[in-house]
């Protein structure tokens, strides 16, 4: 079998999945009067400081960022939106959990990649989420985060495989955009049955 390991993102693949609100950044866009290009190019120049744990929290987060668009006063206002998505990644999708569990007990080490606070990961230990997993890693802990290939070159040294060896899913095409470059096999999460579609064209029967 060419491929031995599967991993997963959490947020909007485990967590979050089907909750309102998951389209924050669209809501903050039209908070902040700015083009979907401005947005995305000032959160991931600087989201590394809140999945490196740079900074501790997110209204530190939004207050850098806000700074940088010249707002500063919507920072209550963002930290209304913020908070609500923040509630809804808590939101674990049980059937997606069941997956994983299935995917383990027929044979394959499962792995969980994320780019997350520490507050995230600690959330995430106590539900006991890394229980289901082989390779538990969360950006702020690991200080790696998606999508620098080193940080999927560590999950598959932990999974103990070959990177061309792995499957990663994620529901974000940036946290993807190095898997040619990496070697593995990405799949762009959708839906869970498009997911077992996906997984089946792969030869992948769960």
């Amino acid at each position: 079998m060419k491929y031995k390991a599967i991993g997963f993102d959490y947020g909007g693949v485990i967590g979050g999945v089907g909750t309102t609100g998951n389209n924050f950044s669209d809501m903050a866009r039209l908070l902040l009067g700015v083009s979907e290009d401005t947005f995305a190019e000032t959160y991931f120049g600087m989201n590394h400081k809140i999945n490196l744990g740079e900074v501790a929290t997110w209204r530190e987060f939004w207050t850098e960022f806000l700074d940088k668009l010249g707002q500063p006063e919507k920072l209550d206002e963002l930290m209304v939106l913020s908070d609500e998505s923040s509630r809804n990644l808590l939101v674990i999708d049980y059937d997606m959990l069941a997956l994983v569990d299935k995917l383990r007990q027929s044979g394959f080490k499962v792995g969980l990649l994320s780019n997350t606070t520490l507050e995230g990961a600690r959330y995430m230990r106590e539900q006991n989420l890394d229980s289901h997993f082989d390779a538990f890693n969360a950006s702020a802990e690991i200080k790696l985060m998606k999508p620098n290939p080193e940080a999927f070159a560590k999950l598959a040294r932990e999974l103990g495989v070959q990177l061309d060896e792995l499957i990663f899913i994620d529901d974000s095409e940036k946290s993807l955009s190095t898997a040619k470059e990496c070697g593995f096999t990405p799949i762009l999460f959708i839906s869970r049955d498009e997911l077992l579609k996906q997984l089946q064209l792969l030869g992948i029967h769960a």
